[in-house]
């Protein structure tokens, strides 16, 4: 059954909407119909198109939080099981990390030079890596995307500002005009009362007098009627404007959240602040296992020790064993856990964050915005359905 199945039988619950806090001012998604002509069909099919294309991005999107989520979840979920060892085989696997930990000393005793790189940030780079160089380049494009949208907003919120001051103006305009108007009549009526008295108590003929006040008021009511409705038409131009400006507005905004989303996610689970930093802390993790590994190769302890902590937790079914290997003073530092926990269920909460965004405040308000449309133009319903239909069967997971 698709979303939108239950149009078809009596709806009787109510759909409450949900915001996202705001960011810099531009992350309220709103969907507005003030000034979209719903009877047009060009405008509606435009609109109706603009909430099922942000519900296909949210449903795409979904999609790789979902795998990111899945993957943090199952680190948790083996730190977890890795706690719930009995005693015996916890201490087995206590002897191997200690025995890589001793290693690793070993190593380090060797290595004489100035650390480019705290062990922490190294460790943590040492999980990364594989991600951190596409992390930096996706992170640096994200910032340049971000000014760009940022710079985007600012352009079309310009804009919309000035179709709202030429609106204001188009209004006084056709106050003014109107005014004239009843200005004019009120002088040809004056006129008129002139001539008459003038024809009465003087018995002038005044028959040029009333043709010239009718011709010269009649002109200035043409000319201005003409530039009442040009004033009108440029009106109706102004406000299809800012209804097809308001449509961009919240398509920006919703790819300026995604993407501060997409920032902010990448910072926390690197622990940085922007891409340079990333990029800095890649190179500098480059250099540094360059060194570590010329010192790992005078022992084959670490390896073997290593081998034997992987097999050891496969064994007692770790589902991803070789993350440990470079953390294994968590194995037996009980505030190094802490930490890892700590920094895993962050992610997994940012992830959440996205992922319920995502499915409550972008699909679920163009859902929601679709479903009134449909109670609130009947008329449309059947037209409204049909390009549901086509996007359920385009996207059938949306």
């Amino acid at each position: 059954m698709g979303f939108f199945d239950f149009f078809k039988k009596k709806d009787t619950y109510r759909i409450e909407r949900h915001q996202q806090n705001e960011l810099e001012n531009w992350n309220d998604i709103a969907y507005s119909r003030k000034n979209i002509d719903i009877d047009d069909p060009a405008q509606r099919r435009e609109y109706v198109q603009n909430c099922l294309q942000q519900m296909a991005e949210a449903s795409r999107d979904m999609d790789s939080l979902q795998f990111e989520y899945r993957v943090v979840t199952s680190h948790l979920r083996d730190m977890e099981e890795i706690d719930a060892l009995p005693p015996e085989n916890r201490e087995e696997v206590n002897e191997c990390a200690k025995r890589i930990i001793d290693s690793e000393e070993l190593q380090k005793r060797f290595n004489k030079r100035k650390s480019r790189m705290t062990d922490q940030e190294y460790e943590k780079m040492e999980r990364l890596h594989n991600d951190a160089k596409k992390g930096a380049k996706a992170l640096l494009d994200a910032e340049e995307h971000q000014k760009k949208v940022k710079n985007d907003l600012r352009r079309l919120d310009d804009e919309r500002k000035a179709y709202e001051f030429r609106k204001a103006e188009i209004e006084i305009s056709l106050d003014n005009m109107q005014k004239l108007m009843l200005v004019i009549a009120g002088a040809l009526g004056f006129i008129t009362l002139v001539l008459a008295i003038l024809s009465l108590a003087f018995k002038l003929n005044v028959t040029y007098g009333y043709m010239v006040a009718i011709v010269v008021a009649a002109v200035s009511f043409f000319f201005i009627n003409q530039k009442i409705h040009e004033q009108r038409r440029e009106k109706k131009v102004v406000l299809n404007s800012m209804a097809r400006l308001i449509q961009l507005q919240n398509t920006v905004k919703i790819r300026y959240v995604n993407n501060k989303n997409l920032i902010d996610y990448e910072c926390l689970k690197y622990g940085i602040s922007n891409s340079r930093e990333l990029t800095s802390l890649y190179n500098k993790y480059l250099l540094e296992k360059k060194e570590r590994e010329r010192y790992a190769a005078a022992t084959q302890e670490l390896d073997a020790n290593q081998r034997a902590l992987v097999f050891t937790l496969r064994k007692y079914r770790i589902k991803d064993p070789e993350i440990w290997v470079h953390q294994a003073i968590a194995l037996i530092n009980h505030n190094e856990e802490v930490e890892i926990r700590h920094e895993l269920v962050g992610q997994r909460q940012a992830l959440r964050k996205q992922m319920d965004y995502k499915r409550d405040v972008v699909a679920g308000n163009a859902k929601t915005e679709i479903e009134e449309l449909v109670r609130q133009y009947p008329a449309y319903r059947q037209e409204i359905l049909d390009m549901v239909d086509r996007f359920e069967q385009r996207y059938p997971g949306a």
